[in-house]
């Protein structure tokens, strides 16, 4: 009898202690919505981003601090295709003579490492809401494009280049975690929302071809790019 009291106060006791973990590290993925200027879709406007719904993917280690409170690191991607129908069809409202296709090589890729503090809500013995701010290190990486056209009438090409540029700065963000334990596991549902002023200090590439310029004009500028997304994704966390 001795001993089977000995051997479940250590079981309690070892249920306890993993109730009670500080740490835990998390995966999430789901999609990721451009917002403001970085899903405009206007040629004449150089902060569109022509950004179309992407792929957000998190990695998340936390430590709590108190019962409420703690601290978090997220290692963020985003990966946002460009609006290739949206871009031809911009290119034909400014050269109305001419058909024109798109071909995009690479999308936006933007992203970054975060500390989150954030505040933790329990709602039930194995419910959980936390509550998060995001400041970090951002980072994003323009598409590469090429868009090609024809005229109609006389079959003249032409032809506007962009090509891959990255840029460094600092980011920002909020979210929310409902979070539902099973034993040292948990089911993660969140939403954020991402937002960084980049600096690009080359956006390079060659404006439009003709057959008095066949080269096209070669650009080089620098530019600020807002970046802005909100994410729904779905994850499973591991309590250390």
């Amino acid at each position: 009898m001795k001993k089977i009291l000995i051997i479940i106060f250590v079981l309690s006791n070892f249920s306890i202690i993993a109730q009670t973990s500080r740490q835990y590290v998390g995966i999430s993925v789901g999609p990721s919505f451009p917002l403001g200027d970085f899903s405009k879709s206007d040629l004449s406007d150089s902060t569109s981003g022509f950004a179309k719904t992407g792929i957000n993917l998190k990695v998340i280690y936390s430590y709590k601090l108190s019962h409420n409170f703690g601290l978090q690191l997220h290692f963020v991607f985003n990966a946002n295709n460009i609006d290739n129908e949206a871009l031809k069809n911009e290119a034909a409202a400014s050269k109305s003579d001419y058909s024109f296709s798109v071909e995009s090589n690479r999308p936006w890729n933007s992203g970054g490492i975060y500390l989150s503090p954030f505040l933790r809500l329990p709602i039930s013995e194995r419910f959980t809401w936390e509550i998060k701010g995001n400041i970090g290190l951002s980072s994003a990486h323009s598409p590469q494009f090429i868009v090609r056209g024809t005229n109609t009438e006389s079959s003249e090409k032409t032809e506007y280049f962009r090509e891959v540029a990255k840029a460094f700065g600092l980011g920002f963000g909020t979210g929310t975690s409902f979070m539902y334990k099973l034993n040292k596991y948990v089911l993660t549902l969140d939403l954020d929302y991402y937002y960084s002023n980049i600096h690009f200090k080359e956006i390079t590439g060659w404006g439009w071809t003709s057959e008095d310029n066949p080269s096209g004009t070669p650009y080089n500028y620098a530019a600020d790019r807002k970046i802005s997304s909100a994410a729904i994704s779905i994850g499973l966390a591991y309590f250390l």
